[in-house]
Protein backbone atom coordinates (compact mmCIF):
# COMPACT_ATOMS: atom_id res chain seq x y z
CA UNK A 1 0.00 0.00 0.00
CA UNK A 2 1.05 3.30 -0.97
CA UNK A 3 1.60 5.89 1.75
CA UNK A 4 0.52 9.65 0.34
CA UNK A 5 2.26 12.72 2.84
CA UNK A 6 1.28 16.57 2.92
CA UNK A 7 3.80 18.82 2.11
CA UNK A 8 3.89 22.36 3.70
CA UNK A 9 5.47 25.99 3.60
CA UNK A 10 4.96 29.37 4.13
CA UNK A 11 6.07 32.07 1.20
CA UNK A 12 7.13 34.77 2.33
CA UNK A 13 9.42 38.33 1.52
CA UNK A 14 12.77 39.04 3.05
CA UNK A 15 11.43 40.71 5.99
CA UNK A 16 9.41 37.39 7.00
CA UNK A 17 5.72 38.93 5.90
CA UNK A 18 3.94 36.23 4.22
CA UNK A 19 2.77 36.60 0.64
CA UNK A 20 -0.66 36.33 -0.66
CA UNK A 21 -1.64 34.08 -3.56
CA UNK A 22 1.76 33.02 -4.37
CA UNK A 23 1.88 30.06 -7.10
CA UNK A 24 3.61 26.83 -6.08
CA UNK A 25 4.09 24.00 -8.15
CA UNK A 26 5.34 20.74 -7.43
CA UNK A 27 7.54 18.40 -9.81
CA UNK A 28 8.64 14.98 -9.58
CA UNK A 29 12.39 13.65 -9.52
CA UNK A 30 11.06 13.18 -13.58
CA UNK A 31 10.14 16.58 -14.09
CA UNK A 32 5.97 16.02 -14.03
CA UNK A 33 3.98 18.46 -12.34
CA UNK A 34 2.39 16.74 -9.19
CA UNK A 35 0.45 20.03 -8.27
CA UNK A 36 -0.01 23.70 -8.35
CA UNK A 37 -1.73 25.65 -5.34
CA UNK A 38 -1.83 29.71 -4.26
CA UNK A 39 -0.57 30.38 -1.27
CA UNK A 40 -3.15 31.59 1.71
CA UNK A 41 -3.15 35.00 3.37
CA UNK A 42 -0.56 34.21 5.86
CA UNK A 43 1.95 32.91 2.72
CA UNK A 44 1.00 29.48 3.60
CA UNK A 45 0.79 26.38 1.15
CA UNK A 46 -0.50 22.64 1.88
CA UNK A 47 -0.08 19.72 -0.88
CA UNK A 48 -2.03 16.83 0.17
CA UNK A 49 -1.41 12.84 -1.42
CA UNK A 50 2.31 13.02 -2.10
CA UNK A 51 4.18 9.87 -2.89
CA UNK A 52 7.52 8.58 -1.36
CA UNK A 53 10.07 10.54 -3.57
CA UNK A 54 12.17 13.64 -4.54
CA UNK A 55 10.29 16.58 -5.62
CA UNK A 56 11.29 20.42 -6.55
CA UNK A 57 8.93 23.46 -5.24
CA UNK A 58 8.65 26.30 -6.82
CA UNK A 59 7.31 29.43 -5.75
CA UNK A 60 6.51 32.38 -7.97
CA UNK A 61 5.12 35.44 -7.41
CA UNK A 62 4.29 38.68 -8.87
CA UNK A 63 7.32 41.06 -8.65
CA UNK A 64 9.52 38.26 -7.34
CA UNK A 65 11.89 36.29 -8.00
CA UNK A 66 11.29 32.81 -8.57
CA UNK A 67 12.58 30.30 -5.82
CA UNK A 68 13.16 26.46 -6.28
CA UNK A 69 13.20 23.93 -3.13
CA UNK A 70 13.90 20.50 -2.79
CA UNK A 71 11.48 18.33 -0.80
CA UNK A 72 12.28 14.70 0.03
CA UNK A 73 9.04 12.81 1.16
CA UNK A 74 9.68 9.43 2.44
CA UNK A 75 6.79 8.20 3.99
CA UNK A 76 3.28 9.23 5.74
CA UNK A 77 2.72 11.97 7.67
CA UNK A 78 3.65 15.77 6.95
CA UNK A 79 7.00 17.28 5.33
CA UNK A 80 7.43 20.69 6.14
CA UNK A 81 9.86 23.17 4.10
CA UNK A 82 9.25 26.25 6.76
CA UNK A 83 9.67 29.73 4.94
CA UNK A 84 10.31 29.83 0.98
CA UNK A 85 12.13 33.47 0.70
CA UNK A 86 10.96 35.46 -2.22
CA UNK A 87 13.38 38.36 -3.38
CA UNK A 88 11.75 41.24 -4.90
CA UNK A 89 12.97 42.23 -8.76
CA UNK A 90 13.01 45.67 -8.39
CA UNK A 91 13.29 48.49 -5.11
CA UNK A 92 10.73 48.62 -2.37
CA UNK A 93 7.08 48.75 -2.93
CA UNK A 94 5.71 52.32 -2.62
CA UNK A 95 1.78 53.70 -2.68
CA UNK A 96 1.08 55.41 -5.78
CA UNK A 97 1.82 59.72 -6.21
CA UNK A 98 0.01 61.94 -4.58
CA UNK A 99 -1.02 63.59 -1.07
CA UNK A 100 -2.26 60.92 1.96
CA UNK A 101 -3.40 62.46 5.40
CA UNK A 102 -3.08 60.01 8.37
CA UNK A 103 -6.26 58.30 9.43
CA UNK A 104 -5.74 58.55 13.35
CA UNK A 105 -9.05 56.38 14.19
CA UNK A 106 -6.95 53.69 11.77
CA UNK A 107 -3.93 54.16 13.29
CA UNK A 108 -1.63 53.72 16.33
CA UNK A 109 1.52 55.38 17.44
CA UNK A 110 2.81 53.29 20.34
CA UNK A 111 6.57 53.50 22.52
CA UNK A 112 7.88 51.48 25.02
CA UNK A 113 11.09 52.08 27.36
CA UNK A 114 12.95 49.58 29.72
CA UNK A 115 11.45 49.49 33.62
CA UNK A 116 14.23 49.31 36.53
CA UNK A 117 16.41 47.36 34.16
CA UNK A 118 14.31 44.36 34.13
CA UNK A 119 11.04 44.95 32.12
CA UNK A 120 9.24 46.73 29.71
CA UNK A 121 6.40 50.03 29.96
CA UNK A 122 4.77 50.47 27.08
CA UNK A 123 2.07 53.30 26.16
CA UNK A 124 0.32 55.08 23.40
CA UNK A 125 0.01 58.18 21.76
CA UNK A 126 -4.07 58.60 21.01
CA UNK A 127 -4.24 61.84 18.73
CA UNK A 128 -2.00 62.41 15.99
CA UNK A 129 -1.96 63.77 12.64
CA UNK A 130 0.17 64.14 9.72
CA UNK A 131 0.52 64.29 5.83
CA UNK A 132 2.51 61.86 3.57
CA UNK A 133 3.44 63.34 0.24
CA UNK A 134 4.22 60.76 -2.49
CA UNK A 135 6.80 61.77 -5.00
CA UNK A 136 6.56 60.06 -8.71
CA UNK A 137 9.96 59.21 -7.62
CA UNK A 138 9.40 57.51 -4.41
CA UNK A 139 12.80 59.03 -2.73
CA UNK A 140 11.73 62.31 -3.36
CA UNK A 141 8.59 61.98 -0.77
CA UNK A 142 8.07 63.32 2.44
CA UNK A 143 5.91 63.49 5.98
CA UNK A 144 5.06 66.61 8.25
CA UNK A 145 3.33 65.08 11.13
CA UNK A 146 2.36 66.47 14.86
CA UNK A 147 1.51 64.62 17.88
CA UNK A 148 -0.26 65.40 20.92
CA UNK A 149 2.18 65.16 23.76
CA UNK A 150 -0.93 64.97 26.34
CA UNK A 151 -2.45 62.27 24.89
CA UNK A 152 0.11 60.08 26.24
CA UNK A 153 -1.72 56.80 27.89
CA UNK A 154 0.31 54.16 29.35
CA UNK A 155 -2.61 52.36 31.51
CA UNK A 156 -1.58 54.30 34.78
CA UNK A 157 -3.03 57.59 35.32
CA UNK A 158 -0.32 58.50 37.99
CA UNK A 159 2.56 57.58 35.35
CA UNK A 160 1.08 59.58 32.97
CA UNK A 161 0.58 62.43 35.15
CA UNK A 162 4.36 62.44 35.35
CA UNK A 163 4.88 61.76 31.93
CA UNK A 164 2.61 65.42 30.89
CA UNK A 165 4.82 66.72 33.82
CA UNK A 166 7.96 68.93 32.95
CA UNK A 167 10.16 66.16 34.39
CA UNK A 168 9.04 64.28 30.43
CA UNK A 169 6.79 65.79 27.72
CA UNK A 170 6.20 69.05 29.45
CA UNK A 171 2.97 69.48 27.94
CA UNK A 172 2.27 72.65 29.09
CA UNK A 173 4.66 74.55 27.57
CA UNK A 174 5.26 71.94 24.48
CA UNK A 175 1.66 71.20 23.89
CA UNK A 176 3.15 69.51 20.42
CA UNK A 177 5.59 67.20 19.18
CA UNK A 178 6.60 67.47 15.00
CA UNK A 179 7.80 65.22 13.06
CA UNK A 180 9.08 66.42 9.44
CA UNK A 181 10.74 64.17 6.80
CA UNK A 182 11.87 64.68 2.82
CA UNK A 183 14.59 61.94 2.36
CA UNK A 184 13.57 58.07 2.01
CA UNK A 185 16.08 55.39 0.60
CA UNK A 186 15.77 52.26 -0.13
CA UNK A 187 16.69 50.00 2.42
CA UNK A 188 16.99 46.68 1.17
CA UNK A 189 13.79 44.56 -1.73
CA UNK A 190 11.27 45.76 1.06
CA UNK A 191 12.12 48.26 3.70
CA UNK A 192 13.03 51.77 3.33
CA UNK A 193 14.67 54.18 5.31
CA UNK A 194 12.68 57.35 6.26
CA UNK A 195 15.06 60.42 7.43
CA UNK A 196 13.68 62.79 9.36
CA UNK A 197 13.53 65.66 12.49
CA UNK A 198 11.77 64.93 15.78
CA UNK A 199 11.22 68.04 18.02
CA UNK A 200 10.36 67.53 21.08
CA UNK A 201 10.60 70.48 23.66
CA UNK A 202 11.83 72.79 21.36
CA UNK A 203 14.79 69.82 21.03
CA UNK A 204 15.08 69.11 17.08
CA UNK A 205 16.67 65.74 16.95
CA UNK A 206 17.71 63.49 13.84
CA UNK A 207 15.77 60.40 13.27
CA UNK A 208 15.45 57.62 11.38
CA UNK A 209 12.93 54.95 10.68
CA UNK A 210 13.00 51.75 9.47
CA UNK A 211 9.81 51.99 7.04
CA UNK A 212 7.39 49.13 5.21
CA UNK A 213 4.68 50.28 2.67
CA UNK A 214 1.86 47.51 3.44
CA UNK A 215 -0.16 48.21 -0.03
CA UNK A 216 -3.00 49.98 -0.89
CA UNK A 217 -6.71 49.35 -1.01
CA UNK A 218 -10.13 50.75 -2.18
CA UNK A 219 -12.34 51.44 0.83
CA UNK A 220 -16.10 51.19 1.42
CA UNK A 221 -16.74 54.93 0.77
CA UNK A 222 -15.25 55.31 -2.51
CA UNK A 223 -11.41 56.45 -1.40
CA UNK A 224 -8.17 54.75 -1.58
CA UNK A 225 -6.17 53.93 1.38
CA UNK A 226 -2.34 53.11 2.02
CA UNK A 227 -0.84 50.83 4.83
CA UNK A 228 2.29 51.43 6.51
CA UNK A 229 4.75 50.11 9.38
CA UNK A 230 7.52 52.13 10.63
CA UNK A 231 9.61 51.45 13.99
CA UNK A 232 12.48 53.23 15.35
CA UNK A 233 14.66 54.05 18.26
CA UNK A 234 15.38 57.73 19.99
CA UNK A 235 17.13 58.88 23.03
CA UNK A 236 15.13 60.85 25.73
CA UNK A 237 18.33 62.51 26.73
CA UNK A 238 18.98 63.83 23.41
CA UNK A 239 15.35 65.54 23.84
CA UNK A 240 16.23 67.71 26.91
CA UNK A 241 14.29 64.78 29.37
CA UNK A 242 17.10 63.97 31.71
CA UNK A 243 14.95 62.53 34.47
CA UNK A 244 17.20 60.06 35.59
CA UNK A 245 16.06 59.05 39.35
CA UNK A 246 18.31 55.67 40.24
CA UNK A 247 17.95 52.64 42.21
CA UNK A 248 20.08 51.97 45.14
CA UNK A 249 21.97 49.49 43.07
CA UNK A 250 22.65 51.74 40.19
CA UNK A 251 20.04 50.74 37.95
CA UNK A 252 17.94 54.11 36.50
CA UNK A 253 14.14 53.16 36.88
CA UNK A 254 13.85 54.71 33.13
CA UNK A 255 15.74 53.84 30.32
CA UNK A 256 17.13 56.18 28.08
CA UNK A 257 16.58 54.54 24.36
CA UNK A 258 12.92 54.49 24.01
CA UNK A 259 11.39 52.12 20.67
CA UNK A 260 8.59 53.14 18.81
CA UNK A 261 6.58 51.49 16.35
CA UNK A 262 3.60 53.20 14.23
CA UNK A 263 1.11 51.31 12.10
CA UNK A 264 -0.70 54.23 9.87
CA UNK A 265 -3.41 54.15 7.60
CA UNK A 266 -3.43 57.12 5.37
CA UNK A 267 -6.21 58.07 2.60
CA UNK A 268 -5.46 59.76 -0.34
CA UNK A 269 -6.69 63.54 -0.90
CA UNK A 270 -4.81 64.30 -4.09
CA UNK A 271 -3.59 62.87 -6.57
Amino acid sequence: MTMAAQLTARVANSTGRGIDAAVVTVMSQAGEQTAIVRSDTDGTVRVADLTTGMYTVVATAQGYHPTARTAVVSGAGAVGLGDVTLERTGSAPSPEAGVWEIDGTHSSLEISVRHLGIATVRGRFTEFSGTITVGEDPEQSSVVAEISTASIDSDNKMRDDHLRSSDFFDVENFPAAVFRADRLRSAGDETWTLDGTLTIRDHPVPVSLELVFLGQTEDPWGGVRAGFEAKGTLSRKEFGISFDDRLISGAAQIGNKAEVRLDIQAVRTAS
